[in-house]
């Protein structure tokens, strides 16, 4: 019992001594030297770095062939059956799509059906009418008999009495009104077939043309490139890029199905936050590089910036849409390839700038804390533009200076505006 109270009573002693050492090193060591940061005058530089996409500044846009978007097919939408890898360059001719065309001869069949109804219809209609007016004419001509015959009793009447005179005259007239209505009625059915048949012949032709038109755009299924150069491929109204199976519209102002870029001059788009909005200006300066092609810088400006904001998948604000125009080009850029553009919101030489960790801000003010000597005061500046690390120094820093770049423990002296 007595030896384990003497070992605890040294481990006790042991823990004490440790303690008391650990405070005694922390509270008498000498404490560690501040950082600074020499002032001085050079070039500052204010950047707003965004990624964007590069595309040609023209482009020839590959379109629903106009036939198929003919309101009288009623087509409206084909889907895509086959096509070529996006970004694949093609010669003049070459295939860039196929669509489905089932819709189309489901509709020509159709059509060919009704054809041979109407057809069947016409040469029923002009059996009809050769017939029917056949008939017409041999009834005339059996009229003008019956008028001769009458002509003829009229003749001899006059050695009858006047009554039978008068019945055989009576006769006559009823033979030539009888030849008057025969002819007006031929006439009549003449004009009425005519319009019938006409009529029909109009169906049969439009028929014809619609199924003329159906084979057109059959044949305009396969679509071929314009030129020469890479495809494309738009997209939809949704945003989503046209692929394999995919609806594409008909009508004339759909989104064109792909596009071959002239990458002889070059633009990038990019999107802008709409809190960065005001800090850039058309005519801006851009410095243009490439995730795909190392140390290839390229300059270019601010051409569009669009003046209505719009929701982007890659920000949780609106963005606006911004144009650049490159000033030239590089034979290894490709449409769709990354960009990342610093625009140049400020360049300046000989100024004077700090880092940002080194300013402090206290009711409004601006200020840093100087090293003079062995004491250190607080100096108020006035800013202006800074960057992701700097901020330039209109007032209250000249060259030399000593500023601190962390805020001291120690009370420090104000310095005198």
């Amino acid at each position: 019992m007595k030896n384990n109270s003497k070992q605890l009573l040294v481990v006790t002693i042991i823990v004490v001594l440790a303690l008391g050492g650990f405070l005694i090193y922390n509270y008498t060591k000498p404490a560690e030297k501040s950082e600074y940061y020499k002032v001085k005058r050079g070039k500052f530089e204010a950047v707003l770095t965004c990624k964007g996409e590069i595309n040609g500044l023209k482009a020839t846009e590959i379109r629903m062939p106009r036939i198929l978007g003919d309101r009288e097919l009623e087509l409206w939408e084909l889907n895509i059956l086959d096509l070529v890898q996006d970004g694949k360059s093609v010669k003049k001719g070459d295939f860039v799509v196929q669509l489905d065309a089932n819709k189309i001869m489901a509709s020509m069949r159709q059509e060919m059906q009704n054809l041979e109804k109407e057809v069947a219809d016409l040469n029923n209609a002009k059996i009809d009418s050769t017939v029917t007016l056949s008939n017409l004419r041999e009834e005339i001509k059996n009229a003008r008999l019956d008028l001769e015959y009458n002509k003829i009793d009229l003749e001899q009447s006059k050695f009858e009495s006047e009554a039978y005179q008068r019945k055989t005259q009576m006769a006559y007239q009823k033979a030539e009104n009888n030849i008057e209505k025969k002819e007006r009625d031929y006439l009549l059915e003449r004009n009425k077939l005519k319009v019938r048949v006409g009529r029909t012949a109009e169906w049969v032709e439009r028929r014809q043309k619609k199924i003329a038109k159906f084979q057109e755009a059959m044949g305009s299924t396969r679509i071929t490139a314009p030129e020469d150069g890479i495809v494309i491929f738009g997209k939809s109204w949704e945003g989503k890029k046209f692929s394999k199976d995919d609806g594409v519209p008909t009508y004339e102002f759909a989104p064109a199905i792909a596009s071959l870029p002239d990458m002889s001059k070059v633009l990038s788009e990019i999107y802008v936050k709409e809190i960065d909005i005001a800090k850039i200006n058309t005519g801006d300066s851009v410095r243009v590089t490439f995730d795909a092609l190392e140390n290839v810088m390229i300059m270019g400006s601010i051409k569009t910036i669009a003046r209505i904001g719009e929701s982007h998948k890659d920000f949780d604000m609106k963005a606006f849409k911004v144009v650049i125009h490159l000033d030239n080009t590089n034979e290894y850029l490709k449409p769709a390839m990354n960009s990342n553009n610093d625009i140049i919101l400020a360049q300046s030489d000989n100024v004077i700038s700090v880092p940002l960790i080194s300013v402090f801000k206290e009711n409004g003010a601006k200020y840093v804390y100087l090293k003079e000597n062995d004491s250190i005061r607080k100096q108020e500046i006035k800013t202006d533009i800074e960057n992701e690390t700097s901020v330039l120094v209109e007032e209250g820093l000249k060259e030399g200076d000593l500023v601190v770049l962390e805020p001291p423990l120690e009370q420090v002296e104000v310095a005198e505006k």
